[in-house]
């Protein structure tokens, strides 16, 4: 805080007192810097929270259009293509005909990465628990054939339950 200064004037004039000079005070620069940096961290300060503000609603939007992008995009599987010796323990055991497993297939090549990893979980429990059927069966297997193509599940675990 600038310092007061005082002028001792004429007792005569104010009878012996001290009196505050108006026109000095005024143009004394003492911590002006200080009122200067206060009043810009409160500018910024101000600019954050209303910056923050207009884009918040505006980054969810964003981040809501992003999410069900990926999420409804799949990239090209055009590699992944049926075969027969993925199903050879089914056919061998008239289980299932040729048609029906490309039929299977080509359900399990429809579905998202995400539900493969989910059925074949689920799947895998119901086959260890003695709750699979036989048409179950064979979708598990046209699922693990599509997972396996895709690379989405570790080849020890398909090679461990279904030979490929």
């Amino acid at each position: 805080m600038p310092r007061l200064r005082t002028t001792q004037t004429d007792e005569r004039e104010t009878g012996g007192a001290m009196h505050f000079d108006l026109k000095s005070f005024w143009h004394t620069e003492n911590g002006a810097i200080t009122v200067d940096w206060t009043v810009l961290g409160a500018a910024v300060v101000g600019l954050s929270l209303a910056t923050a503000a207009a884009l918040t609603g505006t980054l969810d939007m964003v981040i809501s259009r992003v999410d069900h992008e990926l999420r409804s995009q799949q990239l090209s599987d055009d590699f992944v293509q049926y075969t027969p010796a993925h199903f050879e323990q089914l056919l061998s055991q008239a289980a299932i005909d040729t048609e029906t497993a490309q039929s299977l297939f080509a359900i399990a090549n429809g579905m998202m990465n995400q539900d493969i990893i989910n059925a074949l979980a689920q799947g895998l429990e119901r086959m260890a628990n003695g709750t699979l059927s036989k048409g179950d069966q064979a979708m598990l297997y046209a699922i693990a054939s599509v997972a396996y193509q895709r690379n989405i599940v570790d080849d020890h675990i398909l090679k461990a339950h279904f030979g490929f």
